[in-house]
């Protein structure tokens, strides 16, 4: 399949989406949304159905951000999409700025507002510092349960992929997924855990030796993992993709599991809930 670079975004994006953003926003009492780019994998490139940026502001580059206020929004994104945000947002409704510069943005929000997040798309480093910024204008950061812009995306949002997850041979890999895992297995175990929790599709991809297709330009796999210190794991990917192949590839010592099982695993374990 070639890549292709058609748009699917266009300025009247704004117009459109923003007021759905605002109504769902004040449902849940917020003043402000963050929208980053990443996903709840952290991916710079994004299958459609997680381009929450490009569905708010019409910008479809990969790395950026926006803030939605009540009555402002900013546009935030690096100097290498300079030209390219200019000919997708509305300077009508966005402010432009650096990506830097989002926590000075949050420094001038009015004192007293609750402005969400969705905590699966912000690391802990980042969003630390968005808090801080936040705090000394005399704001609050408050993480959301429903994502607003996912409920006001509503019909229109695009399926999840669902590309097969298929085996990576030990040839190409060079070490077999059992032996990775026991390896950091132990890792996991002198840094005092139980368990590390695995979100990103390249480690996913990287530690049970799979590979798959639901992220562009890359061959890698959307799903989630529990990796236990005794080298055991848990893979939780959607159904549609696990090949016949996929469950005697990974062998006895990985359950595969529904996504929704993710937080009921991680709830059930000692210590959490």
């Amino acid at each position: 399949m070639r890549q292709t670079f058609d748009e699917t975004t266009d300025p009247s994006f704004g117009a459109r989406h923003l007021p759905l953003l605002r109504a769902r926003m004040a449902e849940q009492g917020l003043d402000g949304f963050l929208i980053p780019h990443e996903d709840e994998h952290q991916n710079e490139y994004l299958p459609d159905a997680n381009e929450r940026l490009a569905w708010a502001t019409g910008f479809t580059g990969s790395a950026g951000a926006a803030v939605v206020m009540r009555d402002r929004a900013a546009m935030f994104t690096d100097g290498r999409y300079t030209v390219q945000v200019k000919a997708q947002t509305d300077p009508a409704l966005f402010e432009r700025f650096d990506l830097g510069d989002v926590a000075r943005y949050l420094e001038g929000a009015p004192q007293g507002a609750v402005i969400g997040y969705d905590p699966r798309l912000h690391s802990p480093d980042a969003l630390a510092q968005l808090q801080e910024a936040a705090s000394r204008a005399g704001a609050t950061l408050k993480p959301v349960e429903v994502n607003p812009l996912d409920q006001a995306w509503g019909e229109g949002r695009p399926a999840q992929p669902a590309a097969p997850v298929v085996p990576h041979p030990d040839d190409y890999s060079g070490e077999s997924h059992a032996a990775k895992r026991a390896r950091i297995g132990k890792a996991v175990a002198k840094a005092g855990a139980d368990a590390a929790l695995l979100t990103a599709p390249s480690s996913i991809a990287w530690l049970f030796n799979v590979r798959g297709g639901d992220v562009i330009r890359s061959p890698l796999p959307i799903g989630q993992a529990l990796l236990q210190a005794d080298g055991r794991a848990r893979l939780f990917l959607d159904s549609a993709k696990v090949t016949n192949a996929l469950p005697a590839w990974l062998g006895d010592e990985v359950q595969i599991e529904a996504p929704e099982r993710l937080a009921e695993a991680l709830d059930a374990w000692p210590g959490g809930g």
